[in-house]
């Protein structure tokens, strides 16, 4: 953590504070130490140097002040005089140096004094500025730890927030992932139902072409029963007439011999005329009955290309119905028309949508070219039904 830039100026603060205490306590001490006396002035006279036997004599006065007082001359008055001065002089000095070895010593110690205060001042300033650096280093380190806290405590938030966030993610996430599961199990039940609806359709009309189918048959069943049933009229009618007209030839050969040969003779054309007549009808059953297979062809054929029509037809109606439902009617276009060629694929989509009459409304042509991709459309499984039904030309009108 970077030093604050106000600790860089506790030395010199320091610094200043110690001069004012050293200077305070030099005021304050002061006033008791009393000053040093002055020395006294000390006349000195200065004596010639003495001859070399008044060397040699001062330095036996010692010896001569222990004899006892004699007489002295007036030289010798001189000689002590000059004496007496001399070791007034020295003793001047010595008091002089005692004096000044006490002022030194006083000194000394009133220096030592001032040392030891100015080191117990020092000492006590030390103490101060070390408790303010403790007090400091302390604060900062509370500040430091408040720091810490509201760092983690800042930090415990963010992950908190980013826990909230993942887990309400995670919720957006599985409750989209539900709802298009939800969404894609309604489509594919739409689906099915729309394939339900459209199994049913096929499924009803197969039904209605095999009973058109059945009754065609049953027409041409009915009608060839009945041309079967004229034609052994026929037959019958002409056996009974032949049988007759054996029975007319049979009594006539009874009532005359005569008229045997002629009877035979005509029994003879009459045999010729009824053979005839049975190969007539029985040819105009052949013809009759071969006329009756070609019309029942015809009859189920005809019968077949109504179904087939009545199928697309019926194709071209739903489709036509389903693509209209599906139809967004722009708002502000009643009365609009247009015609469009729809193309259509195979899975029941919409391959493309052509306008060929269009309205003056743009948007309402873009509402029915919006059509194309449609699907789920009811197209004909047959290829044949599906080419007469695609594509489809259809005229698109606004309520």
């Amino acid at each position: 953590m970077p030093k604050p830039r106000r600790l860089e100026q506790v030395p010199l603060a320091i610094t200043i504070v110690l001069h004012i205490v050293i200077l305070v306590a030099f005021i304050w001490f002061g006033q008791d130490i009393k000053p040093l006396p002055v020395p006294k002035h000390i006349k000195a006279v200065i004596i010639p140097p003495p001859s070399t036997q008044s060397t040699s004599e001062s330095s036996s006065s010692a010896a001569k002040q222990a004899l006892p007082p004699a007489k002295e001359k007036p030289q010798e008055q001189q000689v002590n005089k000059r004496e007496e001065a001399e070791r007034h002089a020295t003793e001047v000095a010595a008091a002089a140096a005692q004096k000044a070895e006490a002022l030194a010593e006083a000194q000394k110690l009133q220096a030592v004094a001032e040392a030891k205060q100015q080191k117990r001042e020092q000492a006590k300033a030390q103490a101060e500025l070390e408790k303010q650096q403790v007090v400091k280093e302390a604060a900062v380190k509370q500040k430091q730890v408040e720091t810490e806290q509201k760092y983690a405590l800042k930090k415990a938030k963010e992950v908190e927030k980013l826990n909230a966030e993942k887990i309400k993610a995670e919720l957006d996430a599985k409750r989209a992932k539900e709802l298009d599961v939800k969404r894609a199990k309604e489509t594919a039940e739409k689906e099915a139902k729309v394939a339900d609806e459209k199994a049913k359709t096929r499924l009803q009309e197969k039904k209605q072409a095999e009973d058109a189918k059945k009754l065609a048959v049953k027409e041409a069943t009915d009608n060839a029963k009945a041309v079967k049933e004229r034609a052994i009229k026929d037959v019958k009618l002409a056996q009974e007439k032949a049988d007759k007209e054996a029975k007319a030839k049979a009594v006539k050969e009874q009532t005359t011999n005569d008229a045997k040969a002629a009877k035979a003779a005509q029994e003879k054309a009459d045999k010729l005329s009824a053979a005839k007549s049975a190969a007539d009808a029985k040819r105009r059953l052949t013809q009759s009955l071969g006329n009756d297979d070609a019309e029942l062809g015809n009859l189920k054929s005809q019968v077949a290309a109504n179904a087939k029509a009545n199928s697309i037809g019926k194709y071209k109606a739903q489709i036509e119905s389903r693509i209209k439902n599906a139809w967004r009617v722009p708002s502000g276009s009643s009365g609009l028309k247009a015609t469009a060629r729809i193309t259509l694929s195979a899975d029941g989509s919409i391959a493309s949508v052509v306008i060929i009459n269009p309205s003056d409304s743009d948007d309402f042509n873009a509402s029915i070219k919006a059509l194309s991709g449609h699907s789920g459309l009811p197209v004909p499984d047959d290829s044949d039904t599906f080419r007469q039904v695609n594509p489809l030309i259809i005229t698109f009108k606004a309520p």
